[in-house]
């Protein structure tokens, strides 16, 4: 992957691997501490053994969570795949032969099933493997709130309308963010290079902004159960 590329997977995943409330949002930290305790811990030894076999894939295991959240909220939907009457995320053009780990997370998912089966979503297997695989590359961790629910539906025209695009030019990549709540002045703190980004500490103004909520779709109109379901 290219400096490029990795930069922009790091730091738009900051946009969406944001540290928020649990009342805000009604996730929490110990979702699972009764259902699936080992979670956590299970996608942890997980990621670092993938990491250390192939480093570069810690960037990929961080796109799909930014992939993910960034149409339709952080709901799952990008693991979806295509059936006879649903072209998927997947199979976007933007998508489509770029994104890797999918391997990972179905391994990783497996492993949980064994431990926990039907307990965990696979939208906080995203959210929990991208601040693994984050904090395994030298990256700054944060606290992940989990509980969100898997969304079943995903759809490839939306991944072109709502991805920001290397050809867009400023007004149209302000346009993009402004979509997920996040503006002008979010956008440029966001684009450091990734080796700052990666380093960045949650502190003072630069923990606001990681704060920020990228809550998408569906998730501004269903009320508690619509948050849950999009959120962070």
């Amino acid at each position: 992957m290219s400096p490029t590329s990795v930069r922009s997977v790091v730091l738009l995943l900051l946009a969406v691997a944001v540290v928020v409330s649990d009342a805000q949002l009604q996730l929490s930290e110990t979702f699972y501490d009764a259902t699936c305790p080992q979670a956590a811990s299970i996608v942890q030894q997980k990621v670092n053994a993938f990491v250390d076999a192939d480093r570069g894939l810690a960037a990929a295991l961080m796109r799909l969570h930014f992939h993910d959240c960034f149409v339709r909220g952080c709901d799952g939907s990008v693991l979806l795949n295509s059936t006879e009457s649903m072209l998927t995320e997947k199979e976007a053009l933007l998508n489509k032969g770029s994104l890797r780990g999918f391997e990972q997370i179905d391994e990783i998912k497996m492993e949980l099933e064994c431990a926990c089966p039907g307990v965990v979503s696979c939208a906080d297997i995203l959210a929990l493997v991208a601040r693994d695989a984050t904090a395994k590359v030298g990256g700054t961790s944060w606290p992940v709130f989990l509980g969100r629910i898997d969304g079943g539906a995903s759809f490839a025209d939306e991944v072109n309308s709502s991805l920001p695009e290397r050809t867009d030019n400023f007004t149209q990549l302000v346009a993009r963010f402004a979509r997920v709540g996040l503006d002008a002045r979010d956008m440029v703190i966001l684009s450091v290079p990734a080796d700052q980004a990666l380093r960045i500490h949650g502190s003072g103004r630069h923990q606001r902004h990681l704060r920020l909520r990228v809550l998408l779709g569906p998730a501004h109109e269903q009320g508690p159960a619509g948050v849950r379901r999009g959120a962070l």
